[in-house]
């Protein structure tokens, strides 16, 4: 692989996601760049109660590891990763798989989740979409939308670099540019510490998608599979606003 350019400076990174959009991938993805370590902090929701702590757990993560998050966007949350440097990473991904990968992980291996007893005395898979789609009322657990709005702020984030988990598994083609992408995000104009295709294989050779719990299939478009004409229905009602902002949809003609 060659000897990685110790001279060269590493960024702070943090990989922040709306969940079950492919984040272990991600992960991996980054920690393939030689020289770049995982640090073991995880954020979460990043609610301005927890500003303090964050911002002091944020001071201690080291120039050239990567942090990971599940952080709804706030000014609060965007100006402490400028202040610090950090290189920020947004990791997306269509709404609908989001709903269908959501599902089965809170049906079969989250327990704790405040929907999961609830979802397993529904009668099938259509009726916990319907429910994850819709919210539940009497347990106070928001719609898809209103969850999922909570991190759109992010894509409109200037010095954040936006990936949609699809280009990662479309093609190799485009997991390659996407990397490369990701390369150029975190050294800008700078020296990068090996040659790019050093790196870029690197990479590619960390990836190893079977080695996360929360993995099912991964498929692009896996909720055409499931979602029944009702469910479309009631997901366009509720949150295909949300599919044209984020540019899965143009339309609701899908």
């Amino acid at each position: 692989m060659g000897i990685v350019n110790s001279n060269i400076e590493y960024p702070r990174v943090i990989l922040n996601s709306v969940p079950k959009s492919g984040t272990h991938l991600m992960k991996q993805i980054i920690e393939g760049i030689p020289g770049m370590l995982s640090y073991p902090n995880k954020f979460y929701e990043g609610h301005s109660t927890d500003r303090d702590l964050h911002y002091r757990e944020l001071q201690l993560v080291p120039k050239g590891h990567l942090v990971t998050g599940h952080v709804y966007y706030s000014t609060l949350w965007s100006d402490m990763l400028r202040e610090m440097q950090f290189k920020h990473i947004f990791l997306n991904r269509d709404l609908r798989d989001i709903v269908v990968s959501y599902t089965y992980f809170i049906t079969d291996n989250f327990p704790s989740h405040p929907l999961h007893a609830y979802m397993l005395s529904l009668p099938s898979r259509k009726e916990q979409y319907l429910a994850l789609i819709q919210g539940v009322f009497n347990l106070q657990y928001p719609s898809i939308a209103t969850w999922y709005s909570q991190f759109i702020g992010w894509t409109r984030e200037e010095n954040s670099l936006q990936v949609h988990f699809e280009q990662l598994v479309g093609s190799h083609r485009s997991r390659r540019q996407t990397m490369e992408r990701i390369l150029l995000f975190l050294w800008d104009k700078n020296h990068l510490p090996l040659p790019k295709n050093k790196i870029l294989e690197a990479m590619e050779r960390n990836i190893n998608p079977q080695g996360s719990y929360t993995f099912r299939r991964g498929r692009i478009g896996d909720w055409r599979f499931e979602f029944d004409e009702e469910v479309k229905t009631c997901f366009k009602e509720v949150a295909g606003h949300l599919l044209i902002v984020t540019g899965y949809e143009a339309d609701y003609n899908w």
